[in-house]
């Protein structure tokens, strides 16, 4: 009985764990936005920096702009899983300063592109390339 328990125990903490590790996306409509005829500015408020275009398809992509206010020292932009899916296009990626002078900017690949901003980054914007 013991061992039939325990089994049962560590089959079911395996399987919560594995469903946790899948964090909730948010869906775009309910982000602040902002919208020209064709174009969605999407903000991300800081509990969406991390979400970023992770697990889009391209018809949610196209035509959306996300821009990330106030992007702090030691941040990291990538494309990789992070538990919201994976970004499935290539990404283009601004950096700008405070007074919105272009830092620098980069095509990030879809799936496992990183992008590090240039020290002095107060904004960064991404779209489709």
């Amino acid at each position: 009985m013991g061992k039939k328990f325990f089994i049962i125990f560590l089959f079911g903490f395996i399987c919560g764990s594995l469903f946790s590790l899948k964090k909730q996306r948010i869906e775009f409509e309910k982000w602040p936005q902002m919208k020209f005829r064709n174009v969605r500015i999407l903000i991300a408020k800081p509990i969406l920096s991390n979400q970023g275009f992770a697990g889009a398809d391209l018809k949610e992509m196209d035509k959306t702009i996300i821009i990330f206010p106030n992007v702090g020292e030691n941040v990291v932009f990538t494309n990789e899983d992070q538990g919201y899916g994976s970004v499935k296009e290539d990404i283009k990626i601004y950096y700008l300063d405070k007074d919105f002078n272009i830092l620098k900017y980069e095509i990030m690949k879809k799936e496992n592109g990183i992008s590090i901003p240039p020290k002095g980054t107060f904004i960064a914007v991404e779209g489709l390339p």
